[in-house]
């Protein structure tokens, strides 16, 4: 069972950008909202605030930290209410505090302006007007690369990142012959937003949906009437993500019965745990991890395999892996954080496993996405 609607037309969305807004009424209450920014009326004013960013430190007088921080360890490690077992930590401490003093400035780091993609010389008009990054800034939307076993910010990557935006926002883009599938599209999500500039830009979306009755096919009906274009199409499957067999069945569908080979796949769909510590987890805490790591890696694996059986090398499917920064860190969330944080060892299985021709992975965290 599944709802299909066409359109023949073709546009290219254009909005204003918004920002986040909070407000605490005086009941206490936190209502959330999204306003017009400020001053920034173009995609193009907000792809530069967006790379004007954070300052980063100036120079450091290594020495006299390294002086500090040793008079310090002079001091604790004199102190006789501290025992052995704790002198070692701290020392351990010190060390690696002086170990990361003496590491040099980012060498990829440029001041220089940024060319143009060669491939995108091609595709687009010349743009003159992108945004200079320098080395002693950090945009607050950047890039971060692997580097040993951490992640570092990257003004190469970011310079690359924030051109291709930029030529988005003054001249457009075009999903045309692309196909994505996109779960967690709820009312008010990322998700649906995602699917309305999907279908903008003329692209197949199949959306998942675990109510799916004549008022949410409604629902997503008038989206795709209000942002649907040309040689775009919008597909609703009815899907439970914590269900193994669903998850089989959805991908069958899609390669079989609708012939398509994805292209992107954002896999977006969770359940609140709120309210649960360690010692309240309980069938929802199971069912939410199942959902969001397990079934997620199961959709990853059921294409992977669909891919291979076909043969299908030359074109991996794009990845957005729905990460975050809660590690444990807001507490009260069942095991959110831990679906969240096992989602990052895909990224070095890419490397082990034998999956990497097929699928390529990014994981977008809140403030900053990383790529493999």
């Amino acid at each position: 069972m599944h709802s299909l609607f066409s359109l023949k037309t073709h546009l290219l969305l254009v909005t204003f950008p918004t920002a986040p807004h909070t407000e605490v009424t005086a009941k206490g209450d936190i209502v959330y909202s999204e306003v017009v920014r400020e001053n920034v009326r173009k995609l193009e004013a907000y792809v530069e605030e967006m790379a004007s960013g954070d300052g980063a430190a100036g120079p450091i007088n290594t020495q006299k930290v390294q002086d500090d921080v040793l008079k310090l360890w002079t001091v604790v490690k004199s102190l006789p209410e501290i025992n052995q077992d704790q002198k070692n930590r701290i020392k351990a401490l010190y060390e690696d505090v002086v170990r990361s003093l003496h590491k040099g400035p980012d060498p990829r780091a440029r001041v220089q302006p940024r060319n143009r993609r060669s491939s995108s010389q091609f595709l687009r008009p010349q743009n003159a007007g992108a945004t200079p990054v320098s080395a002693g800034q950090i945009p607050l939307l950047h890039l971060k690369r692997k580097v040993g076993t951490t992640w570092e910010y990257s003004s190469n990557l970011t310079g690359v990142y924030l051109d291709i935006l930029h030529e988005i926002a003054t001249s457009g883009t075009t999903f045309e012959g692309k196909n994505a599938l996109c779960t967690g599209v709820g009312k008010g999500s990322i998700g649906v937003e995602v699917v309305k500039g999907l279908l903008s830009g003329g692209a197949h979306v199949v959306i998942t949906t675990s109510s799916y009755n004549r008022k949410t096919v409604e629902y997503y009906q008038a989206i795709f009437q209000s942002f649907g274009s040309r040689g775009s199409a919008l597909t609703v499957v009815p899907f439970n993500q914590a269900s193994k067999q669903d998850v089989e069945a959805l991908v069958d569908y899609i390669y079989n019965s609708l012939n398509m080979d994805l292209d992107y796949i954002m896999p977006f769909a969770g359940i609140p745990e709120n309210g649960r510590e360690i010692d309240g987890l309980d069938d929802r805490s199971e069912l939410a991890h199942r959902m969001m790591l397990v079934n997620l890696l199961r959709i990853l694996g059921c294409v992977k395999n669909k891919k291979a059986s076909r043969r299908i090398v030359t074109r991996p499917t794009q990845v957005i892996l729905p990460l975050s920064p809660n590690h444990g860190l807001f507490g009260n969330d069942g095991l959110y954080s831990e679906s969240k944080i096992s989602l990052e060892t895909l990224f070095q299985r890419w490397a082990s496993e034998s999956w990497g021709e097929y699928l390529c992975l990014a994981g977008a965290v809140i403030g900053y996405s990383v790529l493999y």
